[in-house]
C-alpha cells in the first residue's frame, strides 16, 4: 500500500485531444464517454515512477515520486520532440554533466522499450576513470566491463533504483569512486543491381580491384551463412547479443552484408555486392527483434577493431542523434586510433536537419548518408550537422533507397520480397556497407593506407549531388570509379566552431593533398561556403591562404583555410572546397559555426526571511529558453553564460518555518529579454499566497499542487515547474517579478481534497499534528492512542535499553547508510516489539553501507528529515516517553477536485474556495471482485495542457461515494494495480449527479475509444491497417462500460493471439503485446483469434476469455481501423459484481464495430453455470434498437456468457467470458 507524504512536486502536462471517438454501434449504451488508452508507465534511475499518457507535449502525465529523505519539486519539459521529467535533486547533475539527460527523456525510454512493460531494469553505463568503479546497491548486476574504454555495464532493478540513486547522490560517492559519468545504456537499432554500377565499382573491377584480401566486420544481426550468395564468406564471428550464435533471425545483417560482398549465386550475378572478393568478421550486436544495446555495441567494437582482423567496421545502426560525445562515440575514436580502423556508419533515417545519431557523429567516423537510385537525396536520410559544434556530418552519401540484397530464407523480409534469396530494402542502413565495401576495395589498392587516409580518399573523391548541401550529403554521393582511379587524395572534410566572443577571432584548418602519381599536379582551389537559407556567406568569414596549390609527386602539400569570426556573421555555415586542374578533383566539405553573441545572468534568490539561501536543490533559477526550448540551471548568485534570446526564468526557494516543513515560493520572470549582462534579485517575499480549499473542514488533507508554466506557440516546447504537498504541512506562493508579464506563463493550482490518510498528534504542552511520510510497510488501519518511546539510532544495542513493546519507536540516523539499512533498523524494531516506527533522517556524513537485502519483516515505518513537526516529537521523546493520537483510514469518504489559474502575471494572492453548491457533482461506484486499494486520480485541462494533482490517491474498492469537481471536462482514470481504466466526462454544476461505475462486471473484450500510444503522436485505433500491415492490440479486459485494459502479464495474466489470411495462418504472438504483420494490398478475408486467462486469486472474474473475429480488409483501409465487432454486457451487480440468486434477470448487450456504426443481423448468446461445462441458450430481445439479455440464476456459483454476433457486411465475433460475474 502506497500513501502519499508531504510534498513532491510534479508537472502534469497537456492533455487535449486524449482521444477520439471511433465508431460505435447503433446500440451503443446511451450517454456513455469514450475510454482512454492506458497509460505507460516507466520507472527512472531516480526510482521516480511517471505515467504518460501520449506521445506529445499535450499529453497528461502523472508522477509517483521515490521515497527520499526530502521531498523535492520536478522539472518538466518538452524540448526537440521529447519529454523530460527530471527532479530536482538531479537537475544540476544532469545540467552540469554528471548524468545523462537522456536518463529522464520519458518518451525517450519508451521509444527504447525501457518502459515497465518491457524491462525492469534501468540499463545504465558507468563511465569511471581507472580499471573499475560503480555504485553497487542491492537490485545492481555488473552486466559487461569495458576496461578498455573506462566503462562499466551495469543493470539496476527498478525495484531498488531509488537506493542506488540515493548511493549515487550521497556527498562522497562521486569523490571515492572515481566515477565522471553515469550513461543510460541505450538500445541501437538497424537504421543492388542498380546501385553498383551508380557508385562505379564495375569500373574498380575492371581494375582488379574486388576487395580481395581485405577484411570488413559487419556488427548487424547476424548472418545467414547458409546463403548462396555468401557461403564461405564469414572468416571470423561472434555474439554480443546474448542470441544463440551468429545466425540472422531478423534479415537485416544478412542483407547488409550481401551489399558489401555478395557474390550474387542466387541471381545469376544480378545481384552481386560491391567488393565480392571480401571477407567477412561478423558481430552480431543486435537480436532477432533488431535491437541490441550500447553495451554489447560497444563490445563488439573492440573485437572488431582488436581481434576480428577487419581494417573496415561496417555499422548500420545507431541510437539517436548526438553532439559526438556519448560512449558509443568516443569509443569510436579510441578504437580508431588505437587500432587503425576505419569505422563507417549510417547516419540515420531521421530525415531532418541535426539527427546525424551515434556513432555516426563520432569524429574519426566516416558517416554515411543516403540518395535514390537518380541522385536525390533520401527524404529519410538523416541530416547534418551534427549537434553541438555544428560539425560536418555525414561526411559521404551513397546508395540507400529499394536496394535489393540477399534476404535469409525461413525468415519473415523486412521489405518487399524479390525472389526467394533477396529482399529490397531502405535506409541509412543500406548506403553505409556500400561506402565500407568501397574503403575495402581502396585497402587492397593502397594496403598501407590508414583508417585516415581511406576516409579522405573516399570523401574527397565523391561526386557532387546537384541541389543538395552538405549537411545532407557531405561532399557528395560516392564515386568508387574515381576514388580508384585518381592520383591526389585530399583531407574530406574540416570543421570550425568560434565561441562567443568572435569577432576578429581567426581560426585555422589545414587541408591536405596527396598526390599518388609520378607527377606533379596544380590545383585551382575555390571555396563555395553559404549560409543556412543558401545565402552567401559573410565576406572575410572563410579565406583560403592561397588560390592554387602544387601537389608534388609521391608528396604532399597543405592549405590552411582562415576562418575569421565577423561582426554580423553570427550562424551556421557550409560548403565544398573544390580543387581541381580540369582533369583532376577533389572535394573537401566545410563547415563553420560562428556562436551567437552571448551575456551573462545571475540571479540572486532570497527567501521570505529575506536571506540568501545555501547551494541544494530547492534553492534554483530554471531557466528556459523560450526560442529554442534550451534549458540551463544556476544556484543563487551563480553567474552563467547565455545566448542573447528571450528567456523564462522560474526560481525556487524553501524556507525554514516552525509548523511547516515546506514554505514553498516560485518568482517568476516570465519575459525576459537578454541583450546584455544581467544580474537580477528574485526575492521571495514578492510571494502571493496560492490557496485552493473546499467549504468542507473535514477534508483538509490531500494534496495541494502549484505549478508555474511557460508554453510559447512559436517554440515546439513547453516548461513547467510544479511543487505538490499535502497542505496540512506546507504554504505555497508565488510572484512575477514587478512590471513583467507573458501570455505564455501562467499559474495553475489544483486541489484533491479529502480526509487525511494518516493523522497523528503529540502534545508537549501544546497539541500539534506530525507530519506523517510513510517511508515502508502497511500501517494498521485504526484510531487509537499510542505510547511514543525514543530509541536512539534503532540499532539492536540502543533498542535493549527501552521498552518498545506495542509501541511508536522513534529512530533517528543518516540516510546515506543505504535502503537496506533503513529496512534493517524497521526490522530491529520489530524484533524489539515495536509497533511502528518513526525514523528522523539526520545527515551525519556517513558512508553507505555495502548492499545487504533484508529478508525479514520490518515494522510499518514513517520519516522526515527536515521536518519541524518530526523533529518536535523526536525531542518530546528523547525527554521521556509520551502519548500521542493515531489516525490511520484505509478509505476516504469525501473527494474534491479543485483547480484554478491566472494567466500572464501573478501580482495578487491566487485563491481559490468555491463553495459545494458551485461544484459538479459525480456519483462514483467503485467495483472490485475483493476488497482491494484503489488509485485515482484526475486532470482538467487549463492553459491548455492538464492540470490536476500528481500524486495518485487511495481508497478502497467495493464502496460508492459523492465527489466534487471544478466544473469543466475531466480526464479520470482508476487502478488497483499494474492496469488503469480511464474516461473523459464533462461536468456542470447544478445538475444531477453524473453516475460512474469502475470496474464493473462484464470484464471482456472492447475495441472503444482509441490508444494513445507513446511512439506515435496522434491516436491511433486499437487494431487497424498502417503502412501496409495489420496492426492488433487487443484490450481484452474492458469494463461493462467499454473502458479499455490489456491483459497486464502482473496480473498473472497470459494468452495469445492467432491471425489468419484466406485460412492460412500468417502469425501468432503473445495477448499481451501488439501484433504486426505485412499484408498484399488484395480483399482478403481475415480472421483473429484471441484468447486470455489469468489465475490472480483476488481476480477470480473473467478467468478465460476468448474472441473469435472474422472480417475482410484491403489497401482501401489503409490507416482506417479493422471492422471488427465487440460484444459487452452490464447486469446490475452490486460493488463486489454479484448480482442477485434465484430470480430471473434481465440486462442491456452492446453490439459495437470499430470502424463505425454497426447494423448488426444477429446475435445470441447462451449462459453457463459450470464453467462452460454446459451452455443453455439466453433468451435476447432486440426493441427500438437496443438488445436486451434474459437469464434465470441459481442460488449461487458464476455466471459464463457466450456470444455470436454478425453485421450486414459478414463481419463476425464469437466470444466467450468464463465466470463473467458472480451470483449470491
Amino acid at each position: 500500500m502506497w500513501r502519499g507524504g508531504t510534498g513532491v512536486a510534479l508537472a502534469v502536462t497537456l492533455a487535449a485531444g486524449l482521444v477520439t471517438a471511433t465508431g460505435q454501434g447503433a446500440v451503443a449504451e446511451p450517454g456513455a464517454t469514450v475510454g482512454r488508452g492506458e497509460p505507460v508507465s516507466v520507472t527512472l534511475v531516480s526510482g521516480d515512477r511517471v505515467e504518460l499518457w501520449g506521445s506529445g507535449p499535450t499529453a497528461p502525465l502523472r508522477i509517483e515520486p521515490a521515497r527520499r529523505p526530502r521531498p523535492v519539486p520536478f522539472q518538466d519539459y518538452w524540448h526537440d520532440g521529447d519529454r523530460y521529467v527530471v527532479p530536482a535533486d538531479a537537475a544540476k547533475l544532469v545540467s552540469d554533466g554528471v548524468l545523462d539527460r537522456a536518463l529522464f527523456n520519458v518518451t525517450g525510454l519508451v521509444r527504447q522499450r525501457y518502459d515497465d512493460a518491457h524491462t525492469t531494469a534501468v540499463p545504465l553505463l558507468v563511465e569511471h576513470s581507472g580499471a573499475r568503479a560503480a555504485v553497487m546497491s542491492t537490485g545492481t548486476t555488473v552486466r559487461r566491463a569495458l576496461p578498455e574504454l573506462d566503462l562499466t555495464a551495469l543493470d539496476q532493478d527498478k525495484a531498488s533504483a531509488g537506493d542506488f540513486y540515493d548511493r549515487l547522490t550521497a556527498p562522497t560517492t562521486l569523490r571515492t569512486t572515481g566515477i565522471q559519468k553515469i550513461w543510460l545504456n541505450k538500445r541501437v537499432r538497424a537504421t543492388l543491381d542498380q546501385s553498383v554500377p551508380q557508385i562505379g565499382a564495375p569500373a574498380a573491377w575492371e581494375r582488379g580491384l574486388t576487395g580481395a584480401g581485405a577484411r570488413v566486420a559487419v556488427l548487424d544481426s547476424g548472418i545467414d551463412t547458409d546463403h548462396p550468395d555468401l557461403a564461405g564468406k564469414v572468416a571470423a564471428s561472434k555474439d554480443f547479443s546474448g542470441s544463440d550464435g551468429i545466425e540472422d533471425r531478423l534479415g537485416h545483417g544478412t542483407h547488409v552484408a550481401s551489399i558489401i560482398t555478395g557474390s550474387g549465386a542466387a541471381s545469376g550475378g544480378r545481384y552481386q555486392g560491391v567488393a565480392p572478393d571480401v571477407s567477412l568478421a561478423v558481430g552480431k550486436v543486435l537480436d532477432d527483434s533488431g535491437w541490441g544495446t550500447e553495451d554489447g555495441v560497444l563490445a563488439g567494437m573492440r573485437w572488431a577493431a582488436a581481434e576480428s582482423g577487419a581494417k573496415i567496421v561496417n555499422m548500420s545502426l545507431g541510437s539517436g542523434p548526438s553532439d559526438g560525445q556519448d560512449p558509443v562515440s568516443l569509443a569510436v575514436n579510441t578504437l580508431s586510433r588505437e587500432y587503425g580502423t576505419l569505422f563507417v556508419v549510417s547516419a540515420g533515417n531521421y530525415g531532418s536537419p541535426g539527427t546525424v545519431s551515434s556513432p555516426a557523429t563520432a569524429d574519426d567516423a566516416l558517416a554515411v548518408g543516403s540518395v535514390s537510385k537518380q541522385d536525390e537525396v533520401s527524404d529519410f536520410s538523416s541530416q547534418g550537422p551534427r549537434l553541438g559544434d555544428n560539425a560536418v556530418k555525414p561526411e559521404i552519401s551513397a546508395p540507400g533507397g529499394q536496394i535489393v540484397a540477399a534476404s535469409p530464407a525461413g525468415v519473415p523480409p523486412l521489405g518487399e520480397p524479390v525472389g526467394d534469396a533477396y529482399q529490397r530494402l531502405d535506409g541509412t542502413s543500406m548506403a553505409a556497407p556500400h561506402v565500407a565495401a568501397a574503403a575495402a576495395i581502396l585497402a587492397q589498392q593502397h594496403p598501407d593506407w590508414t583508417a585516415p587516409a581511406l576516409k579522405s580518399a573516399l570523401v574527397s573523391s565523391a561526386r557532387e549531388v546537384a541541389g543538395a548541401g552538405v549537411f545532407q550529403v557531405g561532399a557528395g554521393r560516392l564515386d568508387l570509379d574515381r576514388a580508384t582511379a585518381t592520383p591526389v587524395v585530399a583531407t574530406g572534410a574540416v570543421s570550425a566552431y568560434l565561441p562567443w566572443p568572435n569577432t576578429g577571432t581567426q581560426v585555422r584548418r589545414t587541408v591536405t593533398w596527396t598526390n599518388a602519381g609520378d607527377a606533379p599536379v596544380t590545383l585551382t582551389l575555390r571555396a563555395d561556403v553559404t549560409g543556412a537559407n543558401g545565402e552567401p556567406a559573410p565576406a572575410g568569414l572563410v579565406t583560403l591562404a592561397e588560390d592554387t596549390v602544387t601537389v608534388p609527386a609521391g608528396g604532399s602539400a597543405p592549405v590552411d583555410v582562415l576562418v575569421t569570426g565577423q561582426e554580423d556573421g553570427a550562424g551556421t555555415y557550409s560548403g565544398v572546397l573544390v580543387a581541381t586542374d580540369g582533369t583532376v578533383g577533389t572535394r573537401t566539405a566545410i563547415s563553420v559555426y560562428q556562436q551567437e553573441q552571448r551575456f551573462s545572468f545571475t540571479a540572486n534568490l532570497l527567501d521570505r526571511d529575506g536571506a540568501a539561501p545555501g547551494a541544494d536543490f530547492w534553492a534554483l533559477a530554471h531557466i528556459f529558453d523560450v526560442e529554442t526550448g534550451d534549458m540551463y540551471l544556476a544556484y543563487s548568485g551563480e553567474t552563467i553564460s547565455l545566448p542573447r534570446g528571450r528567456y523564462s526564468v522560474h526560481t525556487t526557494t524553501n524556507t525554514r518555518d516552525p509548523d511547516h516543513e515546506t514554505v514553498y515560493t516560485v518568482i517568476s520572470h516570465p519575459d525576459l529579454s537578454l541583450d546584455r549582462d544581467v544580474t537580477q534579485v528574485f526575492d521571495a517575499r514578492l510571494g502571493q499566497p496560492v490557496t485552493a480549499e473546499p467549504d468542507n473542514p473535514e477534508a483538509n488533507g490531500g494534496t495541494h499542487s502549484i505549478e508555474a508554466l511557460t508554453r510559447l506557440g512559436d517554440c515546439d516546447c513547453m516548461f513547467s515547474l510544479a511543487y505538490e504537498a499535502d497542505p496540512r504541512f506546507a504554504l505555497g506562493y508565488a510572484a512575477t517579478l514587478p512590471g513583467t508579464a507573458s501570455d505564455g506563463y501562467a499559474l495553475a493550482q489544483s486541489r484533491r481534497a479529502t480526509e487525511p490518510e494518516l493523522e497523528m498528534v503529540a502534545d508537549d504542552g501544546e497539541r500539534f499534528d506530525v507530519n506523517l511520510q510513510l517511508l515502508y510497510g502497511d500501517p494498521p488501519t485504526e484510531q487509537s492512542s499510542l505510547r511514543a518511546v525514543y530509541g536512539g539510532s534503532g540499532t539492536p544495542e540502543d533498542l535493549a535499553k527501552i521498552d518498545a513493546a506495542g509501541k511508536l519507536v522513534v529512530i533517528e540516523f543518516d540516510p546515506y547508510l543505504g535502503r537496506d539499512e533503513w529496512l534493517r533498523r524497521g526490522v530491529n524494531v520489530a524484533e524489539a516489539g515495536g509497533k511502528l516506527a518513526l525514523i528522523r533522517f539526520v545527515d551525519q556524513g556517513a558512508e553507505p553501507l555495502p548492499p545487504d537485502p533484508v529478508d525479514a519483516e520490518p515494522v510499518p515505518a514513517f520519516y522526515g528529515e527536515g521536518n519541524p513537526t518530526v523533529d518536535r516529537l523526536v525531542e518530546l521523546v528523547k525527554r521521556g516517553e509520551s502519548t500521542v493520537d493515531y489516525v490511520s483510514r484505509a478509505s476516504t469518504d469525501l473527494r474534491y477536485e479543485l483547480a484554478h489559474g491566472v494567466a500572464r502575471q501573478v501580482t495578487g494572492p491566487v485563491t481559490y474556495r468555491p463553495r459545494t453548491s458551485e461544484l459538479a457533482t459525480m456519483r462514483a461506484a467503485y467495483h472490485d471482485n475483493a476488497p482491494a486499494t484503489v488509485a485515482y486520480g484526475a486532470f482538467t485541462t487549463m492553459f491548455d495542457r492538464p492540470i490536476g494533482p500528481g500524486w495518485t490517491a487511495r481508497t478502497a474498492a467495493q464502496q460508492v461515494r459523492t465527489e466534487y469537481f471544478t466544473p469543466g471536462e475531466w480526464d479520470l482514470f482508476w487502478s488497483t494495480g499494474p492496469d488503469s481504466l480511464g474516461e473523459t466526462v464533462t461536468l456542470a454544476a447544478g445538475q444531477p449527479p453524473t453516475r460512474i461505475a469502475w470496474n464493473k462486471a462484464v470484464i471482456g473484450p472492447t475495441l472503444r475509444g482509441t490508444t494513445i500510444n507513446t511512439l506515435q503522436e496522434d491516436p491511433h485505433p486499437w487494431s487497424w491497417r498502417h503502412d501496409g500491415q495489420l496492426s492488433v492490440k487487443l484490450p481484452m479486459y474492458g469494463d461493462s462500460a467499454g473502458r479499455a485494459r490489456m491483459v497486464d502479464p502482473f496480473r498473472d495474466a497470459t494468452g495469445s493471439v492467432t491471425v489468419y489470411r484466406d485460412g492460412e495462418e500468417i502469425g501468432n504472438s503473445p495477448v499481451t503485446e501488439v501484433v504486426e504483420y505485412p499484408v498484399p494490398d488484395a480483399d482478403s478475408s481475415y480472421r483473429v483469434v484471441a484468447e486470455a486467462r489469468q489465475s490472480n486469486a483476488a481476480w477470480p472474474l473473467s478467468t478465460v476469455v476468448t474472441a473469435d473475429w472474422v472480417f475482410r480488409s484491403s489497401a482501401a483501409g489503409e490507416g482506417a481501423a479493422l471492422p471488427m465487432l465487440t460484444a459487452r454486457f452490464d447486469p446490475s451487480v452490486d460493488v463486489r459484481n454479484r448480482a442477485p440468486g434465484n430470480q430471473r434477470v434481465s440486462f442491456p448487450a452492446y453490439v459495437e464495430r470499430q470502424d463505425g456504426p454497426a447494423r448488426i443481423t444477429s446475435l445470441s448468446v447462451d449462459v453457463s453455470y459450470d464453467d462452460g461445462a454446459t451452455w443453455r441458450p439466453a433468451e435476447v430481445r432486440r426493441v427500438d434498437g437496443h438488445w436486451t439479455v434474459s437469464v434465470r440464476h441459481p442460488a449461487k456459483g458464476y455466471a459464463s456468457l457466450r456470444a455470436r454476433t454478425s453485421d450486414v457486411d459478414g463481419n463476425r465475433l464469437a466470444q466467450t467470458i468464463i465466470r463473467a460475474y458472480q451470483i449470491g
